[in-house]
């Protein structure tokens, strides 16, 4: 089994979690690919370099962490096991305390994955020409940037239409990130 290891270094816990995570892989015969950076500082388990060979992703950090990790996924369909590290946590399941038997429980297989919608989502000029493309397990937001000005946004789904707005700026979220912006709006 190998397990992809992603971390916000600007945690504390970061290099004892990473050591904790070494020596439990050792013992259950897994082998960890950490981030290149994670690597680098830490010299444990090998680098990453092709998310496609991963079983599995474990994060170490907070939510925007493990939105990165489900970035560098691609889409692919491998579970995610989040550790928070900071305060708030979400989508994180393990605080950093209960690692060590969360991993086992996780290499053994021992867990129930929850599916996430994710938004594979277009932003197009006036001609119609793609200018960007996003997979985004939380949300796209467009906007106008550092303009003063109202835009003319179409928004289809599928390639139909569903509705068009004068605005500076639109959010599509996922179940996932509407929870995030209810949360934040005092919901």
């Amino acid at each position: 089994m190998r397990i992809g290891v992603v971390g916000h270094r600007g945690y504390g816990a970061i290099p004892g979690v990473l050591r904790t995570l070494s020596d439990l892989a050792a013992e259950l015969g897994v082998a960890l690919d950490l981030e290149p950076e994670l690597h680098e500082e830490t010299g444990l388990g090998a680098p990453m370099h092709d998310v496609g060979s991963l079983d599995a992703l474990l994060t170490l950090g907070g939510d925007g962490t493990l939105l990165r990790g489900a970035r560098l996924l691609d889409g692919q369909q491998v579970p995610i096991l989040g550790v928070n590290l900071g305060r708030l946590g979400f989508l994180t399941t393990l605080s950093a305390d209960e690692v060590e038997d969360g991993f086992r429980r996780f290499v053994r297989g021992d867990f129930r994955a929850e599916a996430r919608m994710a938004l594979d989502a277009a932003a197009f000029d006036a001609s119609g020409a793609e200018r960007r493309r996003w997979l985004a397990l939380n949300d796209v937001v467009l906007h106008k940037g550092g303009f003063a000005r109202v835009m003319r946004l179409s928004v289809a789904v599928n390639g139909e239409t569903i509705a068009a707005y004068a605005a500076d700026g639109i959010i599509l979220a996922t179940p996932t990130g509407s929870t995030a912006y209810s949360l934040s709006a005092g919901g």
